[in-house]
């Protein structure tokens, strides 16, 4: 298999040195990117063959389905799914888009190599092949035609995660519309969705409704949405929520598409309903406990370990808000905290169940500065003098501390708060930053870049203006326009506009993200945000490419200008199968993935090899030998059949030595005289063996006679005579 995988990778870079132009699509979206000769035609007899010594893994073989089924839905090279198959390189053919696994590349990072004879793609993972398949299939949709111009480029994003944000606490998005989403946003490069589950309005994300959590607690009476401040555009699914079987499917899905999901739970800011749904839910039920760390909260005080412990001073199990801004848990108090605490411990332990590593614990417009008390339990309970900052600080170094406990290797919240003066103590090191206000001092920790000013939608609008109006400057997110995001923002810049600020190399930027906040939700359905208004204005999904192109590309820019894109942009914007941003895509279902060859065809071969016959001169039964030589002809077409099952490779075998068992010789008769030392005759003298058979050399005349009996070594004969003259070779039958 090396070897022929050496001629593929040589065939690669070889081709950089020819001369020619491809598809608008690969030569604007990839660097280094160098045109070829000639062009490669995908018929309707093209594979998608992945090259394998054995059984790909399931990441692999759903890879594989997946660039399948999105082929087809494009109709490249028909509406029928390619035959997907796998084996060694030798068995790929022409016409055939062969894809190969090599540790020349970084993760993510894909070559492609375009010749007249194939589509090559290579990388180090399956992400990489997902990319370097798509980037094919992209400039075939754009090109128009099943013909792709000869070329080599090669890809690597520059940002290693690539996350949308999704606000599904204060509106709530179907779970058909967040599929689609998840579709869209791979396609486009993305690798990560962000739940955000809990906000001042809402809370949606029911963990609960399978019951109990890992703390033995039913906080479900959280679920739910409150109009609150905003009375004018109330989402109208209010009752509607996501289960904890509707979860599970959004993250299964986003996994088959490439797509990590990242739980985001607020606290102890933005939990307006939290506090209010907990204040009023055990005010009815008197009779409410809840447990974290081992410990039950009652309304009569603690217990830990059969023990009953009275509530020190500044407890309160009836109201877990600050007074003063009802929005934040008051984290001075034990209950509250307990209880904040043990709503991040639910959700973690659910979703990293489900193989999520990365969560968001939110934090960001903490009003701290507006808080009563938080200094002086700074001065008690940290360290003396610190003030009101320092509690916040302490309560994240508990929170990040939980979630890496819980297996948790990425930990993230919003910078503001976190990168204020006020904050002494030190900060675990495990804490990111998202950075959406480039204001404060970050410290030299991991950032992600979600810069209100490039990375925001919004559903607002009111007297103080219109979150679609460019010119609206009471918000700093009015400039998340496409064109402003494609020209101004880059994933390493952590300021807007001119003004000086932070700028990392790529190598030191954990991630970029786009944010879809639902402050209103009822402000535009979900088709609204998807496609805009009646006039187009204010789509989702034009900024969402401007923001994962320059994600994946932060020079994009400098190579093409902004009309040049949204010239790429228009003939691949939305996903192969894309129907409706509600409905389920017209995706067809490939075929189940075949080895090649599909069975083991080394016995069959052999016999094929050893047993073949030859009857010029009527030596075999006629009847038996038609029927062996069809028995042979249709042996040796199911071994050209790289498709055929183990069980028609043995029945093919079965039968073909069944008909050479058949086989038996006529009368005795004279076959050929040899006359020379190098002549050389096929004479058929044994049931199941084809060789070579020396006979000494023999006196002018004499008659070499082979009987029946003896033929069981018969082979093919080389007579030699030292005259030339004559030596018959007679077969005589038993």
């Amino acid at each position: 298999m090396k070897k022929y995988l050496s001629i593929f990778l040589c065939a690669a870079l070889l081709l950089t040195m020819l001369p020619s132009r491809a598809g608008a699509v690969a030569e604007t979206l990839t660097d280094p990117y160098t045109a070829g000769d000639g062009s490669f035609e995908l018929t309707e007899q093209a594979r998608l063959f992945y090259i394998a010594e054995d059984t790909p893994s399931e990441e692999i073989l759903q890879t594989l389905r997946l660039l399948c089924a999105e082929f087809a839905a494009a109709g490249r090279p028909g509406i029928t799914p390619m035959p997907i198959v796998w084996g060694d390189a030798q068995y790929a053919q022409e016409t055939d888009i062969v894809l190969t696994l090599t540790e020349d590349y970084a993760p993510e990072a894909c070559g492609v190599s375009i010749t007249p004879r194939q589509a090559l793609i290579s990388a180090a993972d399956a992400d990489g092949l997902l990319y370097g398949g798509r980037m094919v299939l992209k400039t075939l949709i754009a090109e128009g035609t099943d013909s792709l111009p000869a070329c080599t480029y090669s890809f690597t994003p520059d940002t290693k995660e690539r996350a949308l944000m999704l606000d599904c606490a204060r509106k709530y998005w179907s779970v058909a519309w967040i599929k689609n989403l998840l579709r869209e946003m791979s396609w486009m490069g993305y690798n990560a969705l962000e739940l955000h589950m809990t906000e001042d309005q809402g809370i949606r994300c029911n963990i609960w409704s399978d019951g109990a959590d890992c703390n033995g607690n039913d906080l479900s009476f959280l679920i739910g949405y409150d109009s609150n401040w905003n009375t004018d555009y109330p989402d109208p699914n209010a009752d509607m929520s996501y289960s904890a079987d509707d979860l599970r499917q959004i993250v299964s899905y986003a996994k088959q598409l490439h797509i990590e999901i990242i739980p985001s739970c607020e606290i102890p800011s933005h939990c307006d309903v939290l506090t209010r749904r907990y204040a009023n839910y055990v005010s009815e039920h008197p009779e409410f406990t809840f447990r974290y760390n081992e410990v039950t909260y009652g309304a009569d005080g603690m217990e830990m370990d059969g023990a009953d412990i009275p509530y020190g001073d500044g407890a309160d199990f009836y109201s877990i808000r600050v007074d003063s801004t009802r929005a934040t848990v008051d984290v001075t108090n034990p209950v509250a905290r307990a209880f904040a605490l043990a709503v991040v411990e639910g959700y973690a332990d659910f979703f990293r169940k489900l193989g999520c590593t990365k969560f968001h614990f939110g934090f960001d417009e903490l009003n701290v500065s507006d808080v009563d008390g938080w200094g002086d339990y700074a001065d008690a309970h940290i360290t003396g003098g610190w003030t009101r900052y320092d509690t916040a600080a302490d309560f994240a170094n508990e929170t990040a501390k939980l979630l890496t406990e819980r297996g948790y290797t990425s930990v993230r919240a919003f910078n503001d708060v976190l990168c204020e003066d006020g904050v002494h103590i030190a900060l675990r090191p495990e804490i990111e930053f998202c950075v959406w206000d480039p204001d404060g001092e970050t410290g030299g920790r991991i950032l992600h870049n979600c810069l209100q000013n490039y990375c925001y939608y919004v559903l607002r609008t009111g007297p103080d203006g219109d979150a679609r109006d460019a010119e609206n400057f009471w918000w700093s997110f009015h400039h998340s326009t496409p064109k402003a995001i494609f020209n101004e923002w880059t994933p390493g810049r952590f300021y807007a506009y001119d003004e000086d600020g932070v700028s990392l190399e790529k190598s030191a930027v954990g991630g970029g993200s786009f944010l879809i906040w639902g402050d209103f939700g009822g402000w535009r359905t979900e088709k609204e945000v998807w496609d805009g208004d009646e006039n187009g204005l204010y789509n989702l999904i034009d900024r969402m490419w401007s923001n994962s192109a320059k994600m994946l590309d932060w020079e994009l820019n400098e190579r093409c200008s902004f009309e040049e894109f949204c010239g790429v942009r228009s003939s691949i914007r939305l996903f192969p199968g894309y129907t409706d941003c509600t409905q389920e895509p017209a995706l067809p279902e490939p075929a189940a993935p075949v080895r090649i060859p599909a069975a083991d065809h080394a016995a069959l071969w052999e016999l094929l090899r050893t047993s073949r016959r030859a009857d010029p001169d009527g030596v075999f039964v006629p009847e038996q030998f038609a029927a062996y030589e069809q028995a042979y002809q249709a042996a040796w077409s199911v071994n050209e059949d790289l498709y055929a099952s183990q069980e028609e490779v043995d029945a093919a075998e079965a039968a073909l030595r069944a008909a050479v068992d058949g086989l038996h010789f006529r009368d005795a008769r004279v076959i050929v005289p040899i006359k020379t030392e190098t002549e050389t005759v096929s004479a058929i003298l044994s049931d199941g063996f084809f060789g070579y058979f020396f006979i000494e050399a023999l006196p002018a005349g004499d008659v070499l006679r082979i009987d029946g009996s003896a033929a069981a070594v018969g082979g093919l004969l080389i007579g030699i005579a030292p005259d030339e003259t004559a030596v018959a070779v007679v077969l005589e039958n038993n």
